[in-house]
């Protein structure tokens, strides 16, 4: 494996072949999501864009876990600076997941997400806004934010999922296991997790082995017509709603979650949400 020269703080990026793999590597931290790793990823990205060489992206997690999104106690520590409002600082960490998702988006190779564990929040849109999506059999897909008064970071479930399944989901918090995803469509296929690289590689490499031009152009012209459903204005219309849901819902309410998360860590939120997940 040709280890890519650029160091990253929180991904592993490296080059196999004509294929890159990018994992998300903050394990102690169930691969939440902070800024700097969206700046990482962001960077890799790019990195890709601009090596012709590169046929195809796998986008994964370290240690048996995609991501379990955004990293909430980092964010509800997120400072104000003076002069500023705190929409504003909230509006900087939204945009940067739609910045990823929409990089993902305009990329001219295809990107597979290979999710195995959680697949939460943020880490949830990325996984919805990658080209395709396979996930191990212990993978847990979905967006709880709504649970503590928040709302999804890009909203791109309703245009993979459909409307009524992303309402069910969006207005529950619940999430969904391996198979039940595959069944709704988040997944293209679910696989033993011993076996979730080993499947992700093999359909890298079928795609890689395409024309590139033919591949970049089958993308462009799929992701156009989502473009003229206006997919683009949507998820802009939803950064300023998800600002507003945040800063609405009660100062007590929002308060006790935050202090909860400072207090007991991710984990700690996690495995409560989780009770009736499912």
């Amino acid at each position: 494996m040709e280890m890519d020269e650029n160091k990253f703080e929180t991904i592993d990026f490296s080059i196999t072949k004509n294929i890159a793999v990018i994992t998300l590597n903050r394990p102690k931290h169930l691969n939440a999501i902070s800024d700097q790793l969206t700046k990482d990823v962001y960077h890799a990205l790019d990195l890709v864009d601009h090596n012709k060489s590169i046929r195809a992206v796998i986008l994964t997690g370290a240690n048996n876990n995609f991501s379990a999104g955004a990293d909430l106690k980092k964010t509800y520590d997120l400072p104000t600076p003076i002069g500023e409002e705190p929409s504003e600082v909230w509006r900087d960490h939204l945009e940067s997941l739609l910045r990823v998702s929409m990089k993902m988006w305009n990329l001219r190779v295809p990107v597979i997400a290979a999710v195995d564990g959680y697949a939460l929040g943020g880490a949830a849109d990325w996984v919805l806004s990658a080209d395709i999506a396979i996930a191990s059999d212990k993978a847990l897909f979905g967006e709880p934010e709504i649970r503590f008064g928040a709302a999804p970071g890009t909203l791109m479930m309703p245009w993979v999922l459909g409307i009524r399944k992303a309402k069910e989901l969006l207005f529950t918090g619940d999430s969904v296991d391996a198979e039940e995803g595959l069944r709704i469509g988040v997944y293209n296929k679910v696989v033993p997790q011993e076996e979730l690289m080993k499947e992700s590689f093999k359909l890298a490499e079928k795609m890689a082995n395409i024309p590139p031009s033919a591949l970049k152009i089958t993308k462009v012209s799929i992701n156009k017509i989502y473009e003229m459903m206006n997919i683009k204005e949507s998820l802009d219309y939803h950064l300023e709603a998800a600002i507003s849901m945040f800063f609405l819902n009660s100062e007590k309410q929002t308060a006790a979650i935050g202090s909860k998360i400072k207090r007991e860590g991710l984990k700690s939120f996690l495995s409560d949400a989780n009770k009736d997940f499912t």
